[in-house]
C-alpha cells in the first residue's frame, strides 16, 4: 500500500487484540450507532485474508489484560463496544471492491457520518469517517482500496481523540499523510 500508516493502524489493532472470536460477536454490534455494514465481497474474492470481530466481552477481557502495561490503552478499550476488520486480497479485478467502497461511502454520508480523511488517487482510495452523536464520537471507519487489497475497519464505541492519539503514539504509529 502506498500509505504505510494504514498498514500500521491495521497491524496495531491486530497485534494489540490478538484473539479473534468468530462472527458471533458481530450480531451484538449491529444496532449500535457506530456500526457500519461493509457488505460481503466473498463471492468475488473468497474469504477475507484477515477477519477480526471483537465484541464487548472480548474487548473488556483485552482491556483488563492491558491495564498493568498500558493504562491509557486499557481506558480507551473499556469505552469500545466492538472492532471489526475485513481485509480482502484482490486479484486483477478490483471493480467489485471499488463498487463496494462507493456504496459504503454513500451509506455513511446518508446516515450522518462525517468525513475526516479522503484520498483519491488513480491506484488508491482511502476514507476515514467518524460518527458523532450527542457530542461524543461513537464510531470510526477506515476504508482503503488499492490494486492489492481492500481494507475495511470499523471501531464502535466512544472514542476520545486525545486518548486515541496517546495510544497510537505508544505503538509508534505515524499518522503522517504525504500526498506528494
Amino acid at each position: 500500500m502506498k500509505h504505510a500508516w494504514i498498514n500500521k493502524v491495521v497491524i496495531g489493532v491486530f497485534c494489540t487484540l490478538l484473539a479473534v472470536p468468530a462472527m458471533a460477536q458481530e450480531d451484538e454490534l449491529k444496532d449500535l450507532p457506530g456500526y457500519v455494514n461493509f457488505g460481503d465481497l466473498s463471492a468475488t474474492y473468497g474469504e477475507p485474508k484477515i477477519t477480526i470481530n471483537l465484541g464487548g466481552t472480548m474487548l473488556n477481557f483485552v482491556g483488563m489484560m492491558s491495564k498493568s502495561e498500558s493504562p491509557e490503552t486499557s481506558e480507551m478499550i473499556s469505552k469500545l463496544k466492538g472492532i471489526r476488520v475485513q481485509i480482502y486480497g484482490l486479484d486483477e479485478n478490483i471493480d467489485a471492491a471499488r463498487s463496494q467502497f462507493s456504496q459504503v461511502k454513500g451509506d455513511l454520508k446518508s446516515s450522518g457520518w462525517e468525513p475526516i480523511v479522503q484520498v483519491n488517487e488513480d491506484d488508491e482510495q482511502v476514507l476515514v469517517y467518524m460518527k458523532a452523536e450527542g457530542g461524543n464520537m461513537e464510531g470510526m471507519t477506515v476504508m482503503v482500496v488499492d490494486n492489492e487489497e481492500a481494507v475495511f475497519v470499523n471501531i464502535i464505541g466512544q472514542l476520545n481523540p486525545e486518548e486515541l492519539g496517546r495510544v497510537m503514539d505508544s505503538f509508534d504509529v505515524d499518522v503522517d499523510v504525504d500526498l506528494d
